[in-house]
Order: C-alpha cells, then structure tokens, then sequence
C-alpha cells in the first residue's frame, strides 16, 4: 500500500471524526424532531464517497453510489428493528440491529449486486415497510422536547466511529471495488450514536421518536448518492460534491417542512 493511500487513509480519519462529531452536536442542540433528522443526513457517506474517489478515482465513487440507495434501504429496517427492541433493552437493541445490518450487508456483497434501478426500487420498498411498522405496528410517537445534551465520553465514542467508518469504506473500496465501499460508506454510525445519546437522556420512548425522524431524514442520503452520480464525472469531485450536498439538504428541508412537522 502506498504511502500517498496511506496518508489519505489517516486525513480520512480524522475529518470524518471531526465531521461526524460536528454534525451530532448540531442534531443534539435542535431538539428530537429536527435532531432526528439531521442525524439521517448524508455524513459519512458524503466523506466515504469524496476521499473515495480522491483515493482512486471519480469513477470509483460513482460506481459506489450504485449500492447506496438498497443500504439505505437496510438502514431503515436497522432502525425499525431498534425502534421494536430498545423497550426491552438498550443494549440487546442496538446488538439485534446491527446483526440485522452486517446480516444483509454481508448478502448484498456475496451476490456482488451491481444494478442501479433495483437498489432505487428496493429503498422505496424498504423504506415504506420501515416506516409502516414504526407508524401502524409499533405506534411510535414523534417526539417535542429541549436540546439533548452528550457526555463528553460519548462524544470520544462518536468521532471514533465516525473517523473509522470513513476510513474504513476508503480502504475496502481500495481492496474490495467499489461495491465495498459503498456499502460502508452508508454504516449506521450517526444513527447509533444518537441512539445512545437520546436513550440515557429521556428514555426508550424518546429514542424511539427520534429514530422515526433519523429514518425519514435518511431519504436525503439517497438524494445526495443520486446527485453524485449525476455530477462526479461531468463537474469533478468539488463542485459535485457541493451540488450533492445542496440537492440532499434541500430535500432534508422539505422532507422536515412537509413531512415530519406534520407527524405525531
């Protein structure tokens, strides 16, 4: 492994601690609706994708952004499956739902799935069935309340995780194509460690609702994927990331404006 590779690995590292630390204390100053949703926006896959491509090369990432959209998918259920676990126990929560995740991550890169319109077709499924059961079966109310405020220790926890994840889809996307990549590029990390936070400060109801608006605002990532797919080869890596992120926190804005304002 080169030296320049290595280098990038590290600098991936540390911005994407730094950015994931950044975004989770914004989301825990707006309160539990708007909170949840800025804990669904495009982070870490907004820095996988970009030190994917800086690593490799923008066609690397664009054929990333491939499998984007059914992981997405996967984390809706990841959250549903949390959403139904964590009255028992925080804990047994998040283990059951990241088995659930690793389980089909692990499938969906066996079968070295490379076909754009059915991951597309499979998060609009996905999603609908997630949202389905947090809203029919398991009657998960949304949440009001005051800013949530994060023990520095768990603030440690979240820059780690976000720092590894980026990392850790630009190694696998060096080593193992870009179907890798993507697929980690798209790990739940803002979703657990928001998980973590909202249930030691008010509770297992609370993280429930907060989990409803986190699943909702994960439709930007799926927004943000689709404009770099759109973007990276004609623009180039700068200016497409910042259509992307324009694109994706727009629709954030109207998914908030439109949708879960309007939520119970």
């Amino acid at each position: 492994m080169d030296t320049p590779f290595i280098f990038k690995l590290v600098l991936s590292f540390i911005v994407g601690s730094l950015w994931t630390v950044c975004a989770a204390l914004v989301a825990d100053r707006l309160g539990p609706k708007a909170g949840g949703l800025v804990s669904g926006l495009p982070s870490t896959v907004v820095l996988g994708l970009f030190f994917l491509a800086s690593a490799q090369d923008l066609r690397t990432a664009v054929q990333a952004t491939t499998v984007i959209p059914l992981v997405a998918g996967i984390n809706s259920l990841f959250l549903a499956a949390y959403v139904y676990m964590v009255r028992k126990n925080i804990w047994q929560a998040i283990v059951s739902s990241l088995t659930l995740w690793f389980v089909l991550a692990y499938l969906l890169a066996r079968t070295r799935f490379n076909n754009y319109a059915i991951s597309l077709l499979a998060f609009g499924l996905l999603a609908l069935l997630a949202f389905f059961l947090m809203e029919k079966v398991f009657r998960v109310t949304s949440t009001r309340g005051n800013p949530i405020h994060c023990p520095p220790g768990l603030i440690l926890v979240r820059a780690f995780t976000g720092g590894v994840v980026v990392s850790l889809a630009v190694f696998l996307g060096k080593i193992g194509g870009p179907l890798w990549g993507g697929i980690f590029s798209t790990f739940p990390a803002m979703f657990i460690s928001t998980m973590l936070v909202t249930y030691f400060a008010h509770g297992p109801l609370f993280s429930a609702g907060v989990m409803k608006s986190a699943m909702l605002g994960g439709m930007s990532v799926v927004a943000y994927a689709v404009t770099v797919r759109s973007t990276y080869l004609p623009l180039g890596l700068w200016l497409g990331t910042l259509l992307s992120l324009f694109v994706s926190y727009g629709s954030a804005w109207a998914i908030h404006r439109f949708i879960i304002t309007k939520l119970n």
